[in-house]
């Protein structure tokens, strides 16, 4: 993941703008491979980038807003997306695995090729082999998803004018975040960038994996 560097707010969030349209693009290319065939795994990569279109629009809107709480549990939200289809990867029949998520079946009580449950847990460490952030991220975001001290801190802070001294704190409660720094946002976004390209990157391996199957041997 890469770290901040000196840009502004706007900058960072204009940075999204291409990996939003490679969405639609890959859309495309998976649809019209092998002669507009159809396959498990379209399904589930169709879902996958209409969920990632819709996180990717919502979480612009809310960085801009100014609105960290949501806009950091739709980045935990963008880590869900990447774990579930990077476990297409890891069973012996992506097909079959696709049309049970499809069927309503939890990703969690179905087994990866070593059979093996793909628990959130155990997902988070196999895509955590092949990006050393992912553990650390995935446990820091889940507490927005989950009422804990993220939201508590994130309602109060020192009173404007008064020294660290007295205790004095100003308590809100307001849509909009209290004020932080523009890197705080900027990290946000780098972070959403780098989920966004580990979805991107596994949906355009199915694509040219659809457009070549001479590559694998069984799908």
């Amino acid at each position: 993941m890469e770290s901040p560097h000196i840009k502004s707010l706007q900058e960072s969030l204009s940075q999204l703008v291409p990996l939003d349209m490679a969405h639609l693009e890959l859309g495309r290319q998976m649809f019209e491979a092998f002669s507009g065939a159809l396959y498990g795994m379209d399904l589930l990569a169709a879902g996958t980038l209409n969920r990632s279109k819709a996180h990717m629009a919502g979480f612009r809107q809310l960085v801009a807003a100014k609105n960290l709480i949501c806009a950091g549990a739709l980045f935990r939200l963008r880590l869900d997306t990447a774990l579930r289809f990077h476990a297409a990867l890891l069973v012996e029949k992506p097909h079959d695995f696709a049309l049970a998520v499809l069927g309503g079946k939890r990703v969690r009580d179905l087994k990866d090729r070593d059979g093996e449950k793909m628990t959130d847990a155990y997902l988070v460490k196999k895509l955590g082999q092949e990006y050393d952030w992912v553990s650390r991220v995935y446990e820091q975001t889940s507490g927005y998803v989950h009422l804990s001290n993220t939201h508590l801190m994130s309602a109060m802070g020192p009173t404007e004018g008064s020294s660290e001294s007295d205790g004095s704190l100003t308590i809100k409660i307001a849509a909009e975040d209290k004020p932080l720094p523009s890197w705080i946002y900027i990290e946000a976004i780098d972070a959403f960038r780098a989920a966004t390209r580990i979805i991107l990157r596994y949906v355009h391996g199915w694509v040219v994996t659809k457009a070549n199957p001479e590559l694998v041997q069984s799908w």
